[in-house]
């Protein structure tokens, strides 16, 4: 039993693998291995069928008869990895799918070289993802929770270390800071550190002029402190007293009250040291590591800091600046970058809570993000830049959650649409840089629904459908960049029923 006038052949659409249906001539083998061609001869595609539908394991060509994809389906889903190729033999990508949904590392190539590595679970990106220098090292590692950047990510220079550490926060950069840096004449400077593969830290130790001075610091894998070594210039100093406890040292007025009193550790200033009036009362606190001074301010007995304070980075270079309550930021704040030009600056109410507007700002002086927070919670207008000044978020926040007209520029295009609660809702609208439409369909509480309509960069349109309730309903139809329909297949609730309107079963006859 077979089919006659079918051709199939795989095509790769919205990073789903779909059946291309012609009449050519060819027989088709419902149940069995089939083998369909170009009108040039040229093998098409191959494998195996059941009940009509593919199963198990199947390649796709180019015309010119390189390999174009090959993988496996398993009961009619995509199933394990699917490997792309380009006309010229080269690797382009990499997916592992589980039950037709992406599951595990979804890895993209230039010129044979990995360029990233994205980590799914059930199509969504989870855990970490790497993103990679042109000529293979790494460059970034992102975490991502739900599809979203969340946690602390690691920016690494080519010689593999890390440069900056990323606070990500609801998909955006929170706070950022640049370690393991040289200076002008390529010295090492500041704070070095290390990393295990798992993100928890390996070492740190400071540089001055490209030498370690002072303490070396180990740590296993879960974040436990293994060992501690001193260097002085670069040189380790052989069995430091590393039990001894810190000497305390008290200066007096002539009325016998301290007038101050500070630790010191081999001769470093070390921990907080606080200065008294002839009252008793504290005038002023100062906090060191190592002899730096990495805060000043006030420093009640008890360990809370009160009224004005300034923060240092471990070089002593100024990091933060403003005030505290009770030990909690409030009032107006200052964040720096290294190069001492502002990272962000805001303001808190009472118990840390930020509140009115907030700005980041790349370490070049350009604004980085604009927002307005309303009882610790984003509210109100909310952009973010590039490092040139070009807009590329804009849109509004209420309670926390984005609401109303949002705009992305995301390069190649543009997306617009509105929010409620937090998901998409209403007409979206995608535009290429050409301004022809890429994209328009409409969502119901982040689930699309309705008709949905992708244009190629010329205007023809590419591919249509309608979806109800988050799910392909009806026939959805595809057409090549000339404009000519190529592919129709029918679905109902999600689930691929017919295509070219032929429904796909075992013929009864010859």
């Amino acid at each position: 039993m077979v089919y006659r006038n079918l051709l199939i052949v795989f095509v790769l659409t919205a990073g789903i693998l779909s059946l291309k249906i012609n009449a050519y001539g060819q027989d088709v083998d419902p149940d069995g291995y089939n083998k369909f061609y170009f009108d040039n001869g040229a093998i098409a595609s191959e494998g195996n069928m059941i009940n009509g539908k593919p199963e198990g394991f199947w390649k796709t060509y180019y015309a010119t008869g390189g390999l174009k994809s090959e993988g496996n389906r398993k009961n009619f889903q995509l199933d394990s990895t699917w490997t792309f190729f380009s006309e010229d033999g080269l690797i382009e990508s990499e997916i592992n799918y589980v039950n037709g949904k992406k599951d595990g590392f979804f890895i993209k190539y230039a010129d044979s070289v990995i360029i990233s590595k994205e980590f799914y679970i059930a199509d969504k990106k989870e855990d970490f993802s790497f993103y990679y220098y042109e000529t293979g090292e790494l460059k970034l590692k992102v975490p991502f929770i739900d599809n979203r950047e969340e946690g602390i990510g690691f920016e690494y220079g080519k010689d593999g270390n890390v440069i900056t550490l990323l606070d990500y926060k609801r998909g955006f950069i929170a706070k950022q800071e640049r370690i393991n840096r040289t200076d002008r004449k390529g010295l090492k400077t500041g704070l070095w550190k290390d990393y295990h593969d798992n993100g928890n830290m390996k070492s740190e130790v400071r540089y001055v002029n490209d030498k370690k001075n002072g303490y070396y610091k180990e740590y296993d894998v879960n974040g436990n402190l293994k060992r501690t070594l001193k260097f002085v210039n670069d040189v380790l100093e052989e069995e430091p007293d590393e039990l001894r406890g810190p000497e305390t040292t008290i200066k007096y007025y002539s009325s016998g009250k301290p007038k101050s009193i500070g630790n010191f550790k081999d001769g470093l200033a070390e921990g907080i040291h606080r200065e008294y009036n002839q009252k008793g009362e504290i005038t002023s606190s100062k906090l060191f590591y190592d002899g730096i001074l990495i805060g000043e301010g006030i420093m009640d007995e008890s360990g809370i800091k009160q009224g004005p304070w300034k923060e240092n980075y471990l070089d002593g270079v100024l990091k933060a600046e403003g005030t505290y309550e009770d030990g909690k930021k409030i009032g107006d704040w200052v964040f720096y970058h290294q190069n001492q030009k502002i990272e962000q600056k805001g303001k808190y109410l009472k118990g840390e809570v930020p509140t009115g507007i907030w700005k980041w700002y790349y370490s070049n002086g350009q604004l980085l993000r604009e927002e307005n927070y309303r009882k610790g919670l984003r509210d109100g207008e909310m952009a973010e830049y590039d490092e040139e000044g070009a807009l590329i978020t804009k849109g509004e926040y209420l309670d926390g959650e984005m609401e109303g007209p949002w705009v992305y520029e995301l390069g190649h295009h543009k997306e617009e649409g509105n929010y409620v609660g937090g998901k998409r809702h209403g007409e979206w609208k995608y535009t290429y840089v050409n301004g022809k439409v890429y994209f328009e369909g409409k969502y119901i509480d982040g689930e699309p629904d309705g008709k949905h309509k992708h244009f190629w960069d010329n205007g023809k349109l590419k591919e249509d459908g309608k979806y109800m309730m988050g799910k392909k309903e009806g026939e959805w139809k595809s057409y090549g960049i000339e404009g000519m329909l190529y592919l129709v297949i029918y679905y109902r609730d999600g689930v691929e029923l017919k295509y070219d309107g032929v429904k796909i079963k075992p013929a009864h006859d010859e």
